[in-house]
């Protein structure tokens, strides 16, 4: 149940206007970044030498930007509002640095402007493009626009636990997540009529996501993985 995106190679692209337009007027547009797959957070990979030399001696470059962010408000956040009806609890641990902090706020933002369209149906006020791009982004519409297209919604909690960061380098992350939908069912948009679920045997499933540092200072997912087989979460 809302585990996966349904109707995972339908695109349209007036989803993909709408969103990137919304994300361009955010001045949201992040560079190409680098070329890391997700499987190169097992290899703990650090910054290069020349990045390090060229860092403050408060910190990498990185977490200068995420102190930016956070302390002088550098980057004009959208406001994404998430229908009553739907609560996304984020849980701990607390993260270690003021950068960890910051690549987990954007993560959770990007997945709150998912459930906003979800419980919206409104892909004009859409700001997943402003978190999200290329396979991240395309893997987002897909799951709206299912949502859409069937006249269906989500209710319910949706619980995000044992979030984890790797800093890659000072423009590349991986986040990695479990999500417990247990407790979510599926509605229909219009009447409010449950349609299925909640499943309380549900098995948690485990995300990863690939983030690249944009020009203006979101962490964009760019990447995603999703594990749905019993046992990838505890």
């Amino acid at each position: 149940m809302n585990c996966r995106p349904r109707h995972a190679h339908r695109r349209t692209t007036t989803a993909l206007a709408t969103v990137a337009a919304a994300a361009l007027l955010l001045s949201a547009c992040g560079s190409d970044g680098a070329e890391e797959e997700i499987a190169g957070a097992d290899r703990g990979e650090t910054q290069d030498d020349d990045a390090a030399n060229d860092a403050p001696d408060s910190g990498t470059d990185a977490e200068a930007d995420a102190a930016d962010a956070e302390g002088e408000d550098a980057t004009d956040r959208p406001e994404i509002e998430v229908a009553d009806s739907l609560q996304l609890v984020f849980d701990g641990p607390e993260p270690e640095s003021d950068l960890e902090q910051a690549i987990l706020r954007d993560n959770a933002e990007h997945l709150r402007a998912v459930y906003s369209v979800v419980t919206s149906h409104d892909l004009e006020k859409s700001q997943i493009g402003f978190y999200a791009k290329g396979e991240s982004l395309q893997w987002d519409l897909d799951l709206v626009e299912g949502f859409i297209e069937d006249g269906e919604t989500s209710h319910g909690v949706m619980r995000y636990f044992d979030r984890s960061v790797e800093v890659i380098n000072d423009r590349a992350a991986v986040v990695s997540f479990c999500r417990d939908y247990s407790e979510i069912s599926t509605v229909d948009f219009a009447s409010g009529e449950r349609i299925d679920g909640p499943d309380p045997d549900a098995p948690p499933t485990r995300n990863t996501f690939r983030l690249e540092l944009s020009e203006s200072g979101v962490w964009q997912a760019t990447e995603r993985e999703s594990d749905t087989s019993d046992g990838a979460c505890r």
